[in-house]
């Protein structure tokens, strides 16, 4: 194991969790690293606490800026990574697809959802996400996920 890049945020394939993340803003990379993670390293339950910690924090502060890429970079560079990291999920973590699909939405999408209306990242995280990881964390033992 390298200690700069550890197994548990490596694909079968190579890919680090940093290659999405790096296109992400603060707390929503942070969330999706903990989400991605969650039950590769330590307590699953504890890791997915942080990431809707860092969720809960981004929907609260909606002065913040959503990602940033720097010039030259495509909206879709971090997403399309996203999915080969996605993609090489074991069996095992097929619950977080849709959470982390959701997460890179929500920090990188503008304009409008399916229905033709505005879309909106934080109320997508605000009411697909969170619920989803509170509900799993309370499955897993930890912490009473209706709060």
């Amino acid at each position: 194991m390298n200690t700069i890049a550890p197994n548990h945020y490596k694909t079968e394939s190579g890919l680090q969790v940093w290659d999405v993340t790096r296109y992400m803003s603060g707390n929503m990379a942070q969330a999706f690293q903990y989400v991605y993670r969650a039950g590769r390293k330590g307590d699953e339950a504890e890791d997915l606490r942080k990431a809707v910690a860092f969720l809960e924090d981004w929907v609260a502060h909606p002065d913040v800026p959503r990602a940033v890429l720097p010039e030259g970079i495509e909206p879709t560079d971090g997403p399309s990574v996203g999915g080969s990291i996605i993609i090489d999920l074991p069996p095992s973590d097929c619950w977080k697809v849709q959470m982390l699909i959701r997460i890179i939405s929500a920090d990188s999408y503008e304009g409008e959802a399916l229905s033709g209306e505005p879309f909106c990242g934080r109320t997508l995280v605000k009411k697909d996400v969170i619920p989803v990881l509170k509900k799993r964390i309370s499955e897993l033992g930890g912490v009473d996920g209706s709060n």
